[in-house]
């Protein structure tokens, strides 16, 4: 193997346990591989500015040190950017084609993925390293998604024009292969979410506990801010005697349960495996609690008539592996009767993440 040098181009910044850990798992793969690795520090201007002058960089410094103590560290959110100062290494951060040029040139290949960073309501170029040459540095992707129903027809020519000189192109779920090949007459692969090419001791490792909380819990995590799920939640904790936790974009959800804030992603891991019980709409909640073997529910959070639905990753991972009855409305009677059957859920794990691997080993070599 070459001493390549590769560059992952993802959402790695994100105040989202699952942005983080999917950046955190590809980078850990990658380095694993016997790679040098680095996150490719890209800051989408509209929503993450970088400090230029010395004064800003002042002020910058003054707002890190700041949210050191422990009162204003959920204002700034200290625990989300420790965790990546913790688990993975970035570029110079940049938002400019000139600046992601300069910062790009020691990289032999850029790796552009996970998470639905081709998705067509948040079209980006940079995610597609249009910035930079296919033939002067190698571009694939690991797991990029699509996430929505359709590639609209003013995109479709964009996509394949910058797709065009990828090596290799790994795509999250069947059905956003199918619209690249529809839409785009472009080739993919299926590969895995990242975080399941980690082996779920790694995620024990790092977990950092959150006080305060009284076993035995149920643990929600809800991205959907217009979600009915109280109903249901209350009456499953009701019957089986459990407390009910969460982490809400919904700010009223903090009258019925205790609703977590200012966490970072090593805390979100403890939450998952040491919970009786997960209820989510959330994609990577819903991954790790099949990694830790947990008691899961999943909301879905989309109707199918949204235009911006984002159901066909919660599919993928239903025909994976076997989840059709763990799949409800926010409304739906909760049975209990029938387990996950987790062994099963482990040897289409082992199948499916060897499958994945080749598909990245080759791609990198």
């Amino acid at each position: 193997m070459e001493n390549k040098k590769v560059g992952i181009l993802t959402w790695h910044y994100y105040l989202n346990f699952g942005s983080a850990l999917q950046s955190f798992a590809l980078y850990r793969v990658i380095k694993n591989l016997g790679y040098e690795t680095v996150i490719v520090n890209y800051r989408n201007p509209r929503l993450s500015s970088i400090p230029k002058s010395i004064i800003s960089k002042i002020k910058a410094a003054v707002r890190y040190f700041l949210a050191q103590i422990p009162v204003l560290g959920k204002r700034w959110h200290i625990n989300a950017i420790n965790f990546r100062k913790r688990y993975f290494h970035e570029t110079s951060p940049f938002n400019s084609e000139e600046e992601g040029v300069r910062i790009c040139q020691d990289l032999s290949v850029v790796c552009c993925g996970s998470d639905q960073i081709w998705a067509p309501n948040c079209y980006n170029p940079f995610y597609f390293a249009h910035f930079l040459d296919g033939k002067k540095v190698r571009k694939i992707s690991y797991a990029a998604s699509i996430g929505l129903n359709d590639i609209p027809e003013n995109l479709a020519k964009v996509y394949r024009q910058h797709l065009l000189d990828f090596y290799a192109i790994g795509i999250r779920e069947e059905e956003g292969k199918n619209l690249l090949k529809q839409t785009c007459n472009i080739d993919s692969t299926v590969v895995l979410d990242p975080t399941l090419l980690v082996d779920v001791s790694v995620y024990e490792k790092m977990q950092r506990k959150v006080h305060g909380i009284h076993k035995p819990f149920l643990f929600c995590y809800f991205l959907n801010k217009e979600h009915q799920y109280k109903e249901n939640v209350e009456r499953y904790a009701h019957e089986h005697n459990l407390q009910i936790v969460g982490v809400s974009d919904k700010a009223s959800d903090s009258d019925w349960m205790k609703r977590l804030t200012g966490l970072g992603a090593d805390h979100f891991l403890w939450l998952i495996n040491n919970a009786e019980t997960i209820m989510t709409d959330s994609y990577h909640g819903s991954i790790f609690s099949l990694l830790f073997h947990k008691n899961l529910w999943i909301f879905q959070r989309f109707e199918e008539s949204n235009p911006i639905c984002q159901n066909s990753r919660i599919r993928q991972l239903r025909n994976n592996f076997n989840l059709g009855q763990r799949i409800i409305m926010a409304t739906s009677p909760i049975d209990d009767s029938k387990a996950i059957d987790y062994n099963y859920f482990e040897s289409r794990l082992k199948e499916l993440r060897a499958s994945s691997l080749d598909f990245l080993k080759k791609a990198l070599e």
